[in-house]
Parts: C-alpha cells; structure tokens; sequence
C-alpha cells in the first residue's frame, strides 16, 4: 500500500513541474485523395518503430517522433499505404487513394502497440467508427458479431444489462469464465453485474447492473481482444478467458475541437414470431374444452366454487390484455459534449454525457451521468506525464423479473385472466387477482421501490521517463472505486391487505476499492538495419477490498418509510468484508528479422492471496513466431499478394477466479439452544492452486488483390487442474473438499474476412466472421457426470460437451387419447411420466456463431448493416410449462402457441389435450418438451446517415455536421416459442426480460 501511495505522490510532484524543453511532435491532416474528405481512423506510425497514432473524426492527428525520425507510414482499410518522408517538417497533410487494404494499422496489445504485419498472437480489434453511433449504453454489446471467436450473449433486455462474454469457449466450471478488462492499461475491477462462474449474475436489488456501462461508448478509441497464449498470457493468472483491451481516446494537438452529440429514441418490447397469449374467446374456449375433458360441464353454475365453471357470459364483461397494461413505449435520450485538443507539449481530451433508458415494462429505468479527462503532457523531451480519468454515477430503477415472480411484470402479463379488471371499483389498482396470488406488477411499479445507485471512479496515472533513446521507464498507477447504495420496500398501497410486518425495507451499502501499480522498463532497438529487438520487465501489484452492510426492517411506518420507524427487536443486519492481493513480475521478448522472421516470448509469475500456502506463486509462459512468406524473393512475382502470414503460438496462462478464501478451513455462526456461535463450513486446503489453460494455435494472415484480406485460425485449449468438489467420507465431518483434479477442452476454427467490394464515389466493405468451438469434458475427478450445482437440468459428463441437459424424454402426443407420451428406458413409449427415461438431450453452445457487418458510402451518405447469428445450440423455455400447461396451471391465461392441442381420435397435435387440474405431469419440469433450438439470425444494427458537406459547414463555421437514423436488434428470425431466442450461455433462465428494438435519431456535431 505504502508503494502504490508513493507511486501516485511522484505523479502529482511531478504534475507541477513546468520546464519548458521542446518536443517534437508532428501534426496534420489526412484526406481522400478522391473527394477531400477528412479519413478518421488512419494508423500513422514511425517507419521502423512500433510508435504510431490515428486520425480522430476530423481526420486530423498529433505524432511525438524521435527527433531523428525519417519517414511517417499512413494507412487504412482500402486505401493505398503510403510512407512520406519527415523532412524536417512540423506539419504534414496527406492525402490517401482508395486502393487496397492496409497491412500496418497500428493495434494496442499487451502493454504496447504492434501492426497487423508485425503480430504473432490471434488479436482482432474493434475502432471507434464501429463503436460509434450505435444506441447502447455500453461498449460489449456493440462486440456481438463483429469478432470470430468472441460470443456475446444477453441474459436481459433490461437498459443498462450486462452481457456474458465468452472468447473461444466456457473454460472453467467453478473459476470465472469473464475475460479480463484492462481499461488504459491497468485490469478494471469486476462488480456484481459481472457474470459469476455459474452464467449467473449477482446483484442486491437490480435484476442486472454492468460495470462496463460507466463508460461512454463514444470515450473509446479501440477494443482490442487477446484470443491465444501468445497475445494473453503476459497477463497470466487472469488470462485463462482472454482479455480485452479498452483504449480510450487521446488529445490531438492544435486548435480545440469539440464534439456534440444528442439522440433520442424509443423502444418495444421484440416479438419477431408472434409469441403472445391466447384471445378471450380462444382461452375461454380452452378452459370449456379442459372441464369437459374432466368429465364436468362448464356452463354448470354449481362448478363456479371448483373453478370449473366458464360460461360464454365472460366474453361480455370488460376485459383487459394484461401485456399492453405492463409493457410501454420505451424512451432513449443521450447528450454529449467533448472537447480535444492542445499545443505541442500538452494534449487533451474531456467529455461528459447524460444517458437515460425508460424500460418497456413499467417502474424500469437505467440513468447515467459520466465525465472523462485524459492529458497527455510532455515536460521536457525525455520526460511525459499523463492521467486517465472517469467518473460516473449510474442509478438503475427496477422491479421483479429474472425469475417467475408474480410481481415480474412479463410472466404476470401472460398469466392473468384477460376477465380480471386492472382497476378496482375505487379506481386504484386491482389487488384481488387470485390466479396471480393477489398481486398486481402495475401496483408494485407505482408504489414499491427497488433501485441501486453507484458511484465509480476509475483514474489511471503515468510518467514515463527515457532516459537514452530506446529505453523507456514507466509507472502507471491507477484508483479504481466504487460506492453504491440499494433500498427494496414492499410499500403497503402495493399489498393485497397487508399485515403491518408486510411492509417491509431492505437496505445496502457497499464499497469497492481496487488499487494497482504497474512499473514497466522497455527498451528498443534495431541492430544492422535487420535486426529488431524489443525487450521489457514489469512489475505489478494489486489490493482489491470489498464492504458490504445490508438491513432488513419488517414493519416500517408506511408514511414514514425508513429504518429507524421499525420495531428493533424484529430488524436485522448483516456485514461483510472480503479483499484479495495480487503481485506479479513479468517480461517480454520481441525479435523480428528484417521484417521476415517474427518471435515473441512472454513470461509472468503471479503471487495470490487466494491460493493456499503452499501454492501462492503460478508461473505462465508463452512463445509465439510469425513468418511473413510475402516478404521472401520467391513471392515478388505474386503481386497481387500484399500480406501472406504464418503464425503459430503455445502457451500456460491461468484462472484465480475462485472465491478469497476457499484455501483456508473457515468458520460460520451457528444457533444453538439460543446460543450463538462458530462452527467448521469447510475443511482447509494449503495446496488449493490455479486453474491451468494451456493454448496451441496456428494462424494463417492475408491480404490479396489489394481488396481482400483475412485471417483463419485453428486452435486447442485445455484447462487443467480444474476445481472441483471431490467427495468425503462423511466420517470427516465433511462431504467434499475443493480441489484441483477436473480436465476441459475447447478446440476450434475461426475465419474473418474483410473486403473492399466497391471503391471510386460508391464505396462498399464488407466484412464477415465466423466461427465454431466445440468443448469436451475430459475428466471430473474420477466421476462420468456430475449435476450442476445450480440446476437439475444441467450436467457435466465425461465425453460431451460442457453444458449438457439431462432432461425426460419427451415424445409427443397420443393420437388415440390425446395424453402426452415418453420413452423409457428400453425405448418404449408410456403415458406414464414415472417411467419416462431421463437422458443428455443437447446442449446449448452453438455449434457455430458469427457475424457480417456492411458499410455503403456515396459522398457523405454512410449506410451501415450489422449481423449475427447462432446455429446449432438448444435452448430450455421451462416458463411454458405454466403457459402451455394443459391444464395444470388452471385458471390462469395460456400462451398462443398451446391452441394446437389434441381434441379428437386419430388427431396428430402439437400439445396434449388441457384437463381440468391436470396431474398427469405432461408440463412437467426437466424434460424436453421444453428444449428446442435456439438458431437465429438477428438484424442487429441498421444505420444510415449523412454527413453535410464541408463547404456549407465551412459558412457556419462547423467542422462537421452528421445526422443519423439508428435501429438495433431490428428483426431476429428464430423458431423458438417465446419473445427472443437469446437466454444466456446455459440456455435457461426463467422470466427473463426480452430483447428489445431501438429506433435512435441522433445529431453529430463538431465545430
């Protein structure tokens, strides 16, 4: 602690010098050599040295240069690479021809930058144009599709959501599967809102919060994922599921630039296969058909007390469609403004932005406010110094959901009698709702509370000092904080006559502290003109804390709700403290022969609190070659060959995402006789380690006709010593101990494709990924098959693919008698669900995923088309069995798809005949009526825009003036029975909060 304290006091004594020693630093502007239009984006680097920038909107950049730098190399996707000598110059403006595909774009990766030429690891960035425009509040969700390997899947449409992230695969079974964040160079601390290691989500009082959203979209210059060993592994223990690196924008030099944006759209809820409940009269008519399958009479007056009795006389009484009651158009509106500029010496980007979502359910909202600050300023011609800094506050309003609650708006909207009245006589909300145990969702939005509030500070500071050319020194040091706050009560105005301890308060208080140093030594050099040399050390250290105080206060004064109106006596309290350290040494080797013959190693070793002490250091290695055959002799007469590359890279990395003590043999309170004390959760384990994941791949990078370019790789990861509970004897006192002793594989191909179709006034680029990833289970401590221990409806089985459902084989519907069929054991078919056989009936990973995305240019209109798609995975609808129950689920509305049941002999239907009460288990839990597959092809982002020409913004003294029409998630094709077919990586889930579409307008301007 005393060291990362230091380290930041030297940042801000330093931040007061103020010498005045020259820099020299080259600006200038990059144009289309076809309509002088500005290019933003353009990779600008030193011919020869990894140092480089790109082109901002305005397609202008700023440059630091060695004083002794020659040439500068521009170049761009389709456009013509083009090298211009310095020249003594200060200001350089360059104009670039449409052309081909560029081979040097300048990417972040591990603590420095490289070229597409240069790179022996599987890295694929996202740039800032695809980021942009987008309506999203954060960044991940505008990853789905556009990168091979990388699945983002939604768990909720809820605004402000967060996305599960898988890079080749699920790695891990009890360790985290996220990758790792690293913001400007430091690891961002995870929050709850992050996925847990189950595919879960933890949070107090939202349904779903994602860290990721204290960030502005629009602050992010690049997202760059680390997918192998190669361009992971020097991250080491935390780099089992690969990382993603965010770069966030940078001040150009010159005159101040500033950027306004605003947009404002709506939402509704995705229905793209006509999913919805029955009408009255068909529901009514179900209800008939259920009571007379039970042998009763439904126009009998004296079954009006069993439930049983449904005359036509309902249909004229008032009705209601509950779904239009609960959902509404949703509201989307975001303003920005942001300012860029500086002198040679000093260089600075700000903005601040307002995002606020209105959910399409009722009492639903995500608000956020952030304010970013990044200077960049050189003190003399060795000496730099610059921060990092982001603020926010985000407040999410929430009700029930992510569960079958009857308060959750969805499952409540396709459950209640269409007869039942939404208001009462007073004209207030309709409590008396029986079918929905008395509660009414549009009440419990009005009245009730549930939100969460956080506050998050992340700031990052460096000083870099070079000493002699080719050798530089550097500290970063960043502060990664957040405060939140959480209050859930159950009002009294929302209770169908509540008892005085109903109305009931819930409170939190939870911080979140992160502090991190990483100190670099990095030197450089080329040696005979041939040989290019680049080594760096590093050394890390990490101190996470966590605190967390939560109340409960059953019988708070209604006109004064809060803790101190309750009974003392019947409150309750709860505290919590966890914190983790980390501190890691590590280093680099970089060699490349004459730009041929390209070898890169890495090593780190990682000391962690969390593991035992017998087992606190990992080491984690990788090695990594690369051979650019198009610059050998052999090729020069291939010239319609402009980057042939050959990759192939091994390495261990690891996983300490595991709980901060499970090494040790803890202790929990226990009650006995009224006495209070500890007793043994768990035994001691001082040789608990790491999970390993060792990584092979081979890689293979192209560009041909000056058009075309793309990579393929084919890869293998294993993930060894896995954690898993291995069973006791329950003489121990114990049923398991945590161990390492589990095996997992994932291998997989991938293929990207970027093309330049269209060049001259219409320009069109097309890119495409696709990918397919297939994990094995190779070992589960000596069992074949172990349950999920956070559901009966998954298993892990030696042989198949990680996620697995065991589910009752279900086999359709009797033609003769309409009763719903099963497979036994020994293949026979039964109406007995007793008999049923349960077996592993499919999985929900995919069995390929991917994505295209279209760009159309014609002067300064600009239309852009996103999609994605799965194919191969199942998903589980277990919500159904109460919406198409067959009459289990009595007196309670159906969903349309349920109208397909059996009515007459010989009939061949979909669902079973409904009964009155139905006990014959045909909607039972866990069998695979439920299952179906979860292909879809999404639409998901359409924008077009137009960007005024410059000589009538010139008159108004504008840069730039873009306006824009945006729609995200604009059509999904599926065949799945329900909203959207996106249910997170298990597949499952229950009363999940749909997907939604978004129309956005927006107004870009810059002046």
């Amino acid at each position: 602690m005393k060291k990362i304290v230091f380290f930041f006091s030297i940042l801000l004594f330093m931040g007061t010098l103020a010498l005045n020693a020259q820099t020299r630093v080259i600006t200038g502007k990059v144009t289309s050599a076809e309509d002088s239009e500005p290019i933003p984006g353009v990779s600008i680097s030193v011919l020869g040295t990894t140092l480089g920038t790109v082109s901002n909107i305005d397609g202008e950049f700023s440059l630091q240069v060695p004083e002794d730098a020659q040439t500068l190399v521009f170049s761009f996707v389709g456009m013509t690479r083009k090298e211009v000598a310095v020249e003594g110059r200060s200001v350089i403006n360059v104009q670039l021809e449409s052309e081909m595909i560029g081979v040097e774009e300048v990417m972040v990766v591990a603590y420095g930058t490289t070229s597409r030429e240069a790179k022996t690891g599987s890295v694929t960035q996202v740039t800032a144009e695809q980021i942009a425009d987008v309506p999203v509040s954060s960044f991940d969700k505008v990853l789905s599709g556009k990168l091979a390997g990388v699945t983002v899947t939604a768990t909720s449409g809820q605004p402000g959501a967060a996305s599960q992230i898988r890079i080749r695969g699920t790695s891990s079974i009890n360790a985290g599967n996220e990758p790792l964040y690293v913001i400007d160079g430091v690891p961002a601390m995870a929050l709850p809102g992050d996925s847990d290691r189950d595919g879960s989500q933890d949070y107090f009082f939202t349904n779903t919060m994602n860290a990721l959203s204290t960030l502005n979209p629009n602050d992010i210059e690049s997202v760059t994922v680390l997918k192998d060993a190669a361009a992971a592994s020097i991250y080491g223990s935390r780099a089992a599921n690969g990382v993603i690196l965010v770069t966030t924008k940078s001040g150009q030099a010159g005159k101040t630039k500033f950027s306004v944006r605003a947009k404002y759209g709506i939402s509704q809820l995705a229905n793209d296969n006509n999913y919805g409940t029955m009408s009255p009269k068909q529901l009514l008519t179900y209800f008939r058909d259920g009571v007379r399958n039970a042998g009763d009479d439904p126009d009998n007056p004296a079954n009006a007390n069993d439930s049983k009795y449904y005359p036509m006389e309902l249909l004229s009484r008032p009705l209601t469609n509950w779904m239009d009651a609960f959902t509404r158009l949703g509201q989307t509106q975001e303003y920005e403004l942001s300012a860029n500029g500086g002198s040679e010496k000093t260089k600075y980007f700000t903005s601040g932005s307002y995002h606020s979502s209105e959910g399409v359910f009722h009492g639903i909202s995500f608000e956020k406010m952030q304010f970013r600050t990044n200077v960049d300023h050189a003190i003399n011609d060795k000496l730099t110094i610059g921060t990092r800094v982001n603020a926010a506050y985000t407040e999410s309003n929430d009700v029930s959901m992510q569960s079958l609650y009857f308060a959750n708006p969805l499952f409540a909207g396709m459950l209640i009698l269409p007869w039942t009245p939404l208001y009462d006589e007073n004209g207030k909300y309709n409590l008396n709702i029986p079918e929905n145990a008395y509660t009414n969702p549009r009440a419990t939005a009005a009245y009730d509370d549930q939100w969460e509030k956080q506050y998050r500070f992340l700031g990052t500071g460096f000083l870099e000092w070079e000493p002699v050319k080719g050798l530089k020194i550097k500290t970063t040091n960043s502060a990664d904080l957040t405060s939140a706050e959480g209050r859930r009560y159950w009002s009294e105005d929302g209770a169908y006559e509540p008892a005085p301890e109903d109305v009931a308060l819930q409170t939190t208080t939870s911080l979140y502290r992160q502090l991190t140093t990483s100190n670099t030594v990095n030197y450089s050099n080329v040696f005979d003109d041939v040989h290019n040399l680049r080594v760096l050390a590093g050394q890390e250290a990490t101190v996470y804390d966590f605190w967390y105080y939560y109340t409960w206060a059953p019988g708070v004064d209604p006109d004064m709700p809060y803790l101190n109106t309750a009974t003392s006596d019947d409150d309750d309290a709860d505290y919590d403290n966890t914190s983790w350290t980390l501190l890691s040494y590590f280093g680099i080797l970089d060699y490349n022969y004459n730009g041929k013959y390209y070898l890169q190693a890495s090593f780190r070793a990682d000391g962690s609190s969390r593991f035992g002490t017998d087992t606190k250091w990992g080491n984690f290695y990788s090695v990594g070659a690369s051979w650019n055959i198009h610059e050998e002799s052999f090729m020069d007469n291939l010239t319609w060959i402009d980057l042939l590359k050959l990759r192939a890279s091994y390495g261990i990395n690891g996983n300490n995402e595991i709980g901060d003590y499970d090494q040790f043999g803890v202790y929990g309170s226990r009650q006995y006789n009224g006495v209070s004390g500890l007793g043994p959760d768990n035994l001691a384990n001082p040789k608990l380690s790491w999970e390993l994941n060792t990584s092979y791949n081979i890689g293979l990078d192209f560009n041909i006709f000056r058009r075309l370019s793309g990579n393929i790789d084919v890869y293998k990861r294993v993930t060894s010593d896995m954690l898993l509970d291995k069973p006791l004897s329950r003489t121990t006192g114990f049923t398991s101990i945590t161990t390492n002793i589990g095996e997992l594989s994932n291998r997989g191909i991938e293929l990207q494709l970027e093309g330049n179709i269209l060049s001259g006034p219409v320009k069109w680029d097309l890119s495409f990924n696709i990918a397919r990833n297939i994990s094995e289970v190779a070992d589960l401590a000596g069992n074949d098959q172990i349950e999920s221990d956070y559901s009966s409806r998954l298993f892990y089985v030696v042989g198949e693919r990680l996620f697995t459902y065991y589910l009752y084989d279900y086999e359709g519907v009797d033609p003769v008698d309409g009763n719903a069929l099963w497979r036994t054991e020994d293949g026979q078919l039964t109406s007995d669900y007793g008999k049923a056989r349960r077996y592993f009936a499919g999985s929900p990973e995919p069995d390929w995923y991917g994505g295209l995305s279209s760009m159309v240019t014609w002067k300064g209109l600009a239309l852009n088309v996103a999609v994605e798609y799965k194919i191969g995975n199942e998903v589980l609808i277990e919500e159904n069995r109460y919406l198409t129950s067959d009459g289990y689920n009595w007196d309670s509305n159906q969903v349309s798809t349920a109208l397909n049941y059996w009515t007459t002999m010989g009939e061949v239907a979909d669902n079973p005949k409904p009964i009155f009460n139905n006990s014959t288990n045909s909607s039972g839990f866990r069998n695979t009526r439920w299952m179906q597959r979860g292909d879809y092809l999404r639409l998901k982002d359409v924008t077009l825009s137009y960007t005024i020409p410059q000589k009538y913004t010139d008159k108004l003294n504008l840069g730039a003036v873009k306006v824009y029409g945006s729609g995200y998630n604009v059509y999904t094709f599926h065949d799945v029975d329900y909203w959207d077919p996106e249910r997170g990586v298990d597949g499952m889930g229950f009363g999940i909060y749909p997907m939604t579409k978004t129309f956005v307008f927006g107004l870009d301007v810059m002046f």
